[in-house]
């Protein structure tokens, strides 16, 4: 299959979009994350010179989780916690829609974002719990003012703590930036009714979805 640099750049979008939601399944379940996948869907928030989607997440194979989640919700066997991430995904790409209306927030957002940095250089890491509490605080005073709320569900003893609160917040609004390039590229909602089967090729064609390869191509087209 022929895949042109929009399409690729949409789908890659997606999963990224998808492999937030999944870590924050994650997190609400087990209290636990892939730390290399939180970090680059992390660094995203701060990528906004990348001349294409790829290079916003640095390479396709930090999508992994995404990309093979991706591939699972397009196909016609879901579990019920398949059915409760879809319902995050369409929820963001509802959301970004919100905040493309709302300029205001979305400059406050870029802003507070563009001061990031300076946090990193102090603490040392973008992993540092002060740096990810600064990017929950961005979420938490701009999307979560937004309709519809994003409720997640999993263990309470997890969801209680603070920190998981926070990382869980931005990762939610990773998914927000994720949304965003979707949209740039042509993504639309209605493409996951019309358009899953082409979406499901095109993702296959990136991370196959056979779960007992190992390999992964990440300069397929």
């Amino acid at each position: 299959m022929t895949i042109n640099d929009r399409e690729r750049d949409r789908i890659i979008a997606l999963a990224a979009l998808v492999q937030a939601v999944t870590l924050v399944q994650q997190i609400a379940e087990t209290g636990q994350v892939n730390q290399t996948e939180f970090e680059t869907l992390l660094n995203s928030l701060l990528e906004t010179s990348a001349t294409t989607t790829e290079a916003v997440y640095g390479d396709v194979s930090q999508l992994k989780s995404g990309l093979k989640q991706l591939n699972q919700q397009l196909s016609k066997k879901k579990s019920k916690q398949d059915i409760g991430q879809l319902r995050h995904i369409i929820n963001l790409l509802h959301l970004e829609r919100k905040l493309a209306k709302r300029p205001a927030m979305l400059d406050l957002i870029s802003r507070e974002i563009e001061q990031i940095p300076q946090q990193i250089d102090y603490f040392g890491e973008i992993n540092n719990p002060q740096v990810i509490a600064r990017f929950a605080d961005i979420y938490h005073r701009t999307i979560s003012e937004l309709t519809p709320r994003i409720h997640v569900h999993g263990d309470h003893s997890f969801l209680l703590q603070p920190y998981n609160v926070n990382r869980i917040r931005s990762l939610l609004l990773a998914g927000i930036r994720a949304a965003i390039l979707w949209h740039q590229k042509g993504g639309r909602r209605w493409q996951f009714i019309f358009q899953s089967n082409k979406i499901l090729n095109i993702a296959t064609e990136l991370y196959p979805s056979d779960e007992t390869k190992t390999d992964f191509d990440s300069t397929k087209k």
